[in-house]
């Protein structure tokens, strides 16, 4: 996949909304999925995220996952959301991007410490409170290390803000 999710997110960028439901703020996630190389399964993560303040078109998001094989990834980026309707259900296009700290446990070797991490969800609300959500995403060093095999994680994800409902 290389990077072209991330010139995906940052072409996205161009384009913003100014609905408040589009930017979530001071939201809990929490994610489980399976990790992918090559096409073969690797392992399972599990995934937390903590989506912190606007800032410009984007929600600032803290990031951490770890593996079943004591890798973990901790990382701070960017996210933006674009809504749209399939039929009468409210859902979601969401972006992310965020370089982070690779520590490589009993995980494979991705080559550097810093990995970048880039993907995409598609999801739906589940009344005001509640996100649900299939994402992908990639991650790599973006060639910066002469070795650079990146992972692939699909997972599914549940959201869920805290204080003042949408």
């Amino acid at each position: 996949m290389d990077g072209r999710l991330a010139i995906i997110f940052w072409l996205a960028s161009l384009f913003g909304f100014e609905d408040v439901r589009q930017y979530p703020v001071n939201e809990l996630s929490f994610s489980v999925g399976g990790l992918h190389t090559d096409g073969q399964f690797i392992g399972s993560e599990l995934r937390a995220s903590y989506y912190d303040q606007r800032f410009w078109r984007f929600t600032t998001v803290w990031d951490g996952s770890i593996t079943n094989e004591g890798g973990a990834w901790f990382g701070y980026g960017l996210y933006q959301q674009f809504g749209f309707q399939l039929g009468r259900q409210e859902m979601f296009l969401g972006l992310s991007f965020a370089p982070g700290l690779y520590i490589q446990g009993g995980e494979m070797d991705l080559g550097s410490p810093l990995e970048f991490r880039s993907g995409f969800e598609v999801g739906t609300y589940l009344g005001n409170d509640w996100r649900v959500s299939l994402s992908y995403d990639h991650r790599s060093n973006g060639d910066l290390a002469s070795f650079n095999p990146g992972v692939e994680t699909i997972e599914l994800r549940v959201s869920r803000p805290f204080g003042a409902s949408r």
